[in-house]
């Protein structure tokens, strides 16, 4: 095929689509939808997964969280009534995994609880207190940006003090150094002696919103009965997992062949979920955009062979005047693909206009990758020639004789 017959080819295809606006409209819708369809999902799956990275972080590398309760809830064959009646996480597992723990950089209790968090007339409401030891910024890597953390000494001698997230110190203390001041919790008065580093939003709550004291100074108002959190910075997360695992089953005298009766939890195991959960979502929508696909290549199968029929006598004067059948059936294929290829960038430029809406809208980053373009290009191609190919081969294979006949 020279250049010449392939530009004179795509200049007809050119003006078959704009002769009939409103009918090869019509027929790419289908093709419109499935892209539409594809460049969405993919689109906001990837702003998902990058919102969910960046949101778990906050989180830490390789932190674990030893708790009575697992964080990932559903799932066939979950008893939450025997969960529910699991012993609590208590400091003898603390003291275990802390003796005995090998594969742990640092092991820390955390007791939480939300308080109002009050001075004078100003209220924080709903503030998160932690109880914790003096590893607690390793941990979480979140460290002091002024004043200091806790010490051993604070944790044995049970002080009264705190270190401020800053949403607690915008609250309370606005226009001024809290360093030195007092705060009240539930009617204790504490000293603040830090503030912490911001760490910015987990799924759209704050991680800023935070008061952190010693644990032993938080058994004060909670007492000492209450299932508590182990935290766990890990050199390697799944040796760790086992190790905690094993030490923690010996402890709690479970039974070989029984469940634990306590959970292991981390930023990678509500990924995991996340992934698996996305997966399934994004399957659905790819088989709905397919069928939305499969209907547009039968109507551009349609309107092609409608095209053939309207074109027959055109067709048998080109053949009649030395036009090869290959010539005829690569115009039609031509065709096919440009009005496929019309409703593709339609479809592109849909999806990103309604992903960028649903980003803006929800709050969240705005991810189109560019092999998802590539993709929605490839399917209107692929449609174009799949269904394209029955109507080009039916005009190629007309007789000039039977084809200047037609009326």
């Amino acid at each position: 095929m020279d250049r010449g017959f392939l530009l004179e080819s795509l200049r007809s295809a050119i003006e078959a689509i704009k002769t009939n606006k409103l009918r090869s409209l019509l027929t790419t819708l289908g093709i419109i939808i499935g892209v539409t369809t594809v460049i969405a999902v993919i689109s906001v799956i990837s702003g998902l997964k990058t919102q969910v990275a960046s949101s778990f972080s906050t989180l830490g590398a390789n932190v674990l969280y030893v708790q009575k309760y697992p964080w990932v809830m559903g799932g066939a064959g979950i008893d939450w009534w025997k969960i529910r009646q699991r012993k609590d996480i208590g400091m003898d597992e603390f003291r275990a995994l802390k003796e005995y723990g090998s594969s742990f950089k640092y092991v820390a209790p955390q007791i939480t609880y939300r308080y109002d968090v009050k001075v004078g007339n100003k209220n924080a409401r709903g503030v998160e207190v932690i109880g914790t030891t003096e590893h607690f910024p390793e941990i979480r890597d979140q460290g002091v940006k002024l004043g200091r953390f806790l010490s051993m000494d604070d944790i044995r001698y049970k002080r009264d003090i705190c270190i401020l997230g800053q949403d607690v110190v915008n609250t309370l203390y606005p226009d001024e150094n809290p360093i030195g001041k007092v705060v009240r919790i539930k009617g204790r008065v504490l000293t603040v002696i830090g503030i912490l580093k911001e760490l910015g939003d987990l799924m759209g709550q704050s991680m800023d919103n935070v008061v952190v004291v010693p644990y032993t100074t938080m058994s004060k108002f909670v007492g000492r009965r209450r299932s508590i959190t182990i935290t766990v910075l890990a050199q390697d997360e799944e040796e760790a997992s086992e190790e905690i695992r094993w030490i923690l089953r010996r402890l709690r005298k479970v039974k070989p062949g029984e469940d634990d009766d306590f959970s292991i939890n981390s930023s990678g195991a509500i990924t995991k979920q996340f992934n698996e959960l996305t997966r399934t979502m994004f399957i659905i929508m790819i088989g709905i955009a397919g069928i939305s696909l499969v209907v547009g290549g039968i109507g551009i199968m349609n309107i092609m062979l409608v095209s053939v029929t309207e074109r027959t006598r055109e067709i048998g004067v080109r053949k009649a005047i030395g036009a090869k059948s290959s010539e005829i059936l690569s115009q039609f294929l031509l065709e096919s693909v440009m009005i496929s290829f019309v409703g593709g960038i339609i479809g592109i430029f849909l999806g990103f206009s309604l992903t960028k809406l649903i980003s803006t809208i929800g709050n969240m980053p705005f991810g189109m990758p560019i092999w998802s373009i590539v993709l929605g290009f490839s399917f209107s191609f692929f449609i174009g020639v799949f269904f394209g190919i029955y109507p080009a081969r039916k005009a190629a294979a007309l007789s000039p004789v039977e084809a200047l006949r037609y009326e």
